[in-house]
């Protein structure tokens, strides 16, 4: 009952992702998967049952499966994590899948009767083949695995660098789903009990498509990391190709003519057009309000103001919020409504950062006026 309950769950939680309206890409990478892993149960479930001697092409094809498993991983966390175009190069991903088929030609090419006595002989005339593939398994869910958590890190550790607000975006789950897929491949590599494994799969299913259908795509909006050839042409941009943060800006090309440019301009952006009002204003809008590139922006911030992006910008809506309370007609609002005019999209953010630059919180600070 629980493969079968996983099983219908996996391809209606299929259907689900794949004809609801604004579907992301990264929806559709979750229903693949969602049907992959459906496929791979049901096949396992064929296999319990016997009906491999009806269906054994089938049956045979749902062992390559747990294949695919890790490069479905690995997308799905790079897609939520990151703005960048789907690229063709990310189906190199699928092709061990492919390769692992391959070696499995001849028992696809021979007749029902050998294929159904090759299962019952349990493969020994593949023995060599069935070992690679047992080793590819091994292989592929450590290495995703291992690079999704990557992903995720980096992708964690350079939010303050991008975001204005973080409060939203919260990847815990992200990192559960990468846990889950390292407990399921803990047990491929030190349980040889396959119903235990493919029971774990099957309460996975019920936690990914709960999880993930109700996640938020944080890059499925219009806004995202700005570069010159999604937004405005190369030599509109004051801009050199991308330089990843952990290089600390030492081949960033930037003079100190052109950082104390950049500052002078982003100074003024940010006391005339205040566009850290918006509550989602992230490192690349601003970067296209300066006509710079994000990168050469972020170093200029870190450099000049010794902050990043997202401790300069709530530092700017707290001056803001400031600047308001004092005003005469602010004195019929609250403090938290005020707050959100500033900027802010949550009383936990605007009370941890105004405490963070007052050194006192907003219920002491209303008392000293």
């Amino acid at each position: 009952m629980l493969y079968l309950s996983g099983i219908f769950i996996a391809f209606f939680l299929t259907f689900l992702l794949l004809t609801k309206k604004g579907k992301s890409f990264a929806d559709l990478i979750l229903g693949s998967w969602l049907l992959v892993i459906g496929i791979n149960l049901l096949t396992h479930y064929l296999f319990l049952t016997h009906q491999y001697t009806q269906y054994p092409s089938s049956v045979f094809l749902g062992f390559t499966l747990p294949l695919l498993y890790g490069p479905f991983l690995y997308l799905y966390v790079k897609k939520q994590t990151s703005p960048k175009p789907f690229s063709w190069l990310l189906l190199l991903h699928f092709l061990p899948f492919l390769l692992c088929n391959i070696l499995f030609f001849p028992f696809y090419m021979a007749s029902l009767n050998e294929r159904v006595n090759i299962f019952r002989h349990e493969g020994r005339e593949f023995n060599t083949e069935l070992d690679i593939r047992l080793y590819g398994i091994y292989i592929s869910g450590i290495v995703y695995v291992a690079f999704s958590f990557f992903i995720l890190y980096r992708f964690r550790q350079n939010l303050v660098q991008q975001f204005s607000n973080t409060e939203k975006i919260n990847f815990n789950w992200l990192l559960y789903l990468i846990i889950w897929i390292g407990l399921i491949w803990v047990l491929v590599l030190f349980n040889e009990n396959a119903n235990i494994i493919y029971g774990a799969v099957a309460i996975f299913i019920m936690w990914l498509g709960y999880f993930g259908i109700k996640q938020v795509q944080v890059f499925n909006q219009s806004h995202t990391f700005f570069t010159a050839t999604e937004t405005q042409q190369e030599d509109e941009v004051i801009a050199l190709p991308l330089i990843p943060e952990d290089k600390k800006y030492q081949k960033s090309g930037l003079t100190d003519g052109s950082i104390e440019d950049i500052h002078r301009r982003l100074l003024t952006v940010l006391n005339e057009e205040k566009p850290f009002i918006n509550p989602n204003l992230t490192l690349n809008e601003l970067a296209e309000l300066l006509t710079v590139h994000p990168n050469y922006l972020s170093q200029v911030i870190n450099s000049k103001e010794n902050k990043n992006f997202y401790e300069l910008i709530n530092q700017r809506r707290i001056e803001e919020f400031l600047n308001k309370i004092v005003e005469p007609e602010s004195k019929q609002y609250t403090f938290l409504a005020i707050a959100f005019d500033c900027g802010f999209n949550s009383k936990t953010s605007f009370n941890r950062n105004f405490k963070k630059y007052t050194g006192v919180t907003p219920t002491e600070y209303q008392k000293t006026l």
